[in-house]
């Protein structure tokens, strides 16, 4: 609530320092955004303190408790209440150090941030001392010392997150939507480290419990599925001072959010846009705009090019070369695409005396591929025997070509017109002139053209249908012969627990089948002949993403949607005569407006005049055919 302009101070009030209590407060503020960002800090944390063995216990969403134990290097009863002091670190201790970062944290704000909003209890004994020492902190405030038998390592207790900042407390989300961040949190901290053990118990129930692993690919097995892995290429590119290692999946593997896109520099998980950027790039033109890849993704280079003190939050770098970065990395992902072969999966990765850069096989192999994309996919095809390009050092200033040289550029002048407009109104009489792209269906009018989205059209269509049947009671459905298993992550297998009775009603029926397989026994009806484990990935994400409860009318509507998508045309589907005229005749007849369920224009229109001003007719040329 906005403060009336006569309750604001009438004089300026003297300038104060905060006192450390509300200093820390608003320090935790960059750093402790919600649960998540707590154990994210404390897994950092023990890493950095190279333990080999780390559980996380959590409760309440993390709201109650979070509980991290490790046996890392642990540390003495001084450096026990040293660490409680803001900038306090054993990780960098000159300006210098901060261009070669390469620990997890370095900062030495996390631990007071964190005890500042919770109630903290940290107990530690470094190894080979004959005992511990715990410390209790509340609000940022120490109560009590002591001495204490435990073993080698640290444990360190978070309870009552935000107990003294009510107003930071109101703002997180749900105990569900809470436990989920927490869970993809700990899935991007164990592909970061796949030789550290890591157990996760979320409400007394163990969602994690991953023992060291050989390489990145058992790892993502082991929390993506291992029926994803088989279908993700090894990628294992090195160029001067950057190395690029991980797994690609294929287009099959597709995702309609990008959650599963995970980004590693020198071992830290990022959210950096020249990363996405180069990702996106390496799957144009074999994805659909509105699917993302998955992938795994770890880049290494000099800690010297890149600098992590962006956000005190560290999932933001600035890269020295940032486009060398992107060059590198979308050309080794699309080299990892082009020499997948069937039944190999995701091979462990290679060691570091055989990952020197080696030149890529022929794209046109006489070797059968499972999946290789089309020659318009603009996947880069490596001839045999091409040594790995240089890392470019310094880029050359162009050379200004002499005047005398360079003539003048030629200018078309193209009189403005207007750009077809959605049309929102009544379509009218269209007679179907043909399809464009397999994507659009020309139609002429007495009006002009008529443009219309062959996909959203069928969409809305099949749209209308589902809100009858549901209207009308459930969804009809049609049972599998053979049900059908699907490997979920336990991000995905919690989402389809909360998600089951809700799409039971809309006509998918699954059903835990063991671990974390699930099985589909029924698809909705209009959705029969579908891939029914592709299918119930895609809804149960994308809904998970949307963010909205089940259970809700919004949630179902939302799902009515993402059914509606999945029934309709998809790019490149081509259709007869018959067929277009059917699909037209139909979406004209609705009522106007007419947009897809996710309220893109269904049709665009050109008119009579726009047609003339575009090829410089007059408006009295109209009709007379000149």
């Amino acid at each position: 609530m906005l403060t009336p302009m006569s309750e604001q101070p009438s004089q300026p009030r003297p300038i104060r320092l905060l006192s450390e209590e509300l200093a820390n407060q608003i320090a935790a503020g960059e750093v402790v955004e919600r649960p998540a960002s707590v154990l994210k800090e404390l897994v950092e944390n023990a890493l950095d303190a190279r333990a080999r063995r780390i559980q996380v216990e959590t409760i309440g969403g993390g709201r109650a408790l979070i509980r991290v134990v490790d046996d890392g290097w642990g540390m003495d009863p001084d450096d026990l209440l040293l660490a409680l002091e803001r900038h306090a670190t054993s990780k960098v201790a000159t300006a210098e150090d901060l261009t070669r970062v390469l620990t997890m944290g370095f900062r030495g704000e996390a631990l007071p941030s964190i005890a500042a909003v919770s109630r903290l209890t940290l107990r530690s004994r470094r190894r080979g001392a004959e005992a511990g020492a715990e410390v209790r902190v509340a609000g940022g405030s120490i109560r009590e010392i002591k001495a204490v038998g435990c073993p080698e390592g640290t444990q360190v207790e978070v309870a009552d997150l935000f107990f003294n900042t009510p107003a930071r407390r109101k703002f997180l989300k749900s105990q569900a939507t809470e436990s989920g961040h927490l869970g993809q949190a700990l899935m991007r901290l164990a592909l970061s480290r796949p030789e550290v053990a890591l157990r996760y118990i979320s409400g007394g129930q163990t969602v994690y419990d991953l023992p060291p692993a050989p390489d990145l690919a058992a790892r993502a097995a082991a929390i993506l599925g291992r029926e994803a892995v088989e279908h993700m290429a090894q990628v294992d590119e090195s160029e001067g001072p950057l190395a690029v290692t991980g797994l690609a999946g294929l287009p099959s593997l597709s995702r309609p959010a990008a959650d599963q896109v995970f980004t590693f520099v020198n071992g830290r998980f990022v959210r950096d846009r020249v990363l996405l950027s180069a990702i996106g790039q390496a799957y144009r033109g074999l994805l659909p705009g509105e699917r993302r890849p998955v992938a795994v993704v770890h880049i290494s280079l000099d800690p010297e090019l890149v600098d992590v003190n962006v956000h005190p939050a560290k999932v933001e770098v600035r890269f020295r070369g940032s486009q060398e970065v992107h060059q590198a990395l979308a050309l080794a992902l699309r080299r990892a695409l082009a020499r997948f072969r069937p039944g190999l999966g995701a091979r462990p990765l290679r060691s570091a005396a055989e990952s020197a850069p080696q030149p890529s096989p022929p794209a046109w192999s006489k070797e059968p591929a499972a999946w290789s994309p089309p020659p318009s996919a603009g996947v880069v095809r490596e001839p045999a025997g091409e040594p790995a390009r240089p890392w470019p050092t310094a880029r050359m200033p162009s050379m200004p070509l002499d005047r005398e040289d360079t003539a003048p550029p030629l200018t078309l002048v193209i009189p403005q017109a207007p750009r077809p407009r959605p049309l929102f109104g009544p379509a009218g009489e269209l007679a179907v002139i043909g399809q464009l792209h397999g994507l659009y269906i020309l139609c002429a009018s007495p009006a002009g053209l008529v443009i219309v989205d062959q996909h959203a059209a069928h969409e809305r269509l099949s749209y209308e249908v589902l809100s009858a049947q549901r209207r009308a009671g459930a969804l009809p459905r049609q049972g599998l012969l053979t049900p059908a298993n699907l490997e979920l992550t336990p991000q995905e297998a919690a989402w389809a627990e909360r998600q089951r009775a809700d799409w039971e009603r809309l006509g998918l029926e699954m059903a835990p089948f063991g671990g974390r397989t699930w099985s589909v026994t029924a698809l909705p009806a209009l959705l029969a002949g579908r891939d029914p484990a592709a299918l119930a990935h895609d809804l149960l994400s994308e809904m998970s993403v949307s963010g909205l409860p089940p259970e809700t009318p919004e949630f179902l509507e939302a799902a009515l949607r993402a059914l509606a998508c999945r029934t309709s045309l998809k790019q490149g589907q081509r259709l007869s005569l018959a067929e277009m005229e059917e699909l037209v005749g139909k979406v004209a007849a609705l009522p106007p407006p007419v947009t897809c369920p996710h309220g893109r224009p269904v049709f665009l229109a050109l008119s009579r005049r726009d047609l003339a001003r575009y090829f410089q007719r007059g408006s009295e040329d109209e009709g007379k055919g000149v």
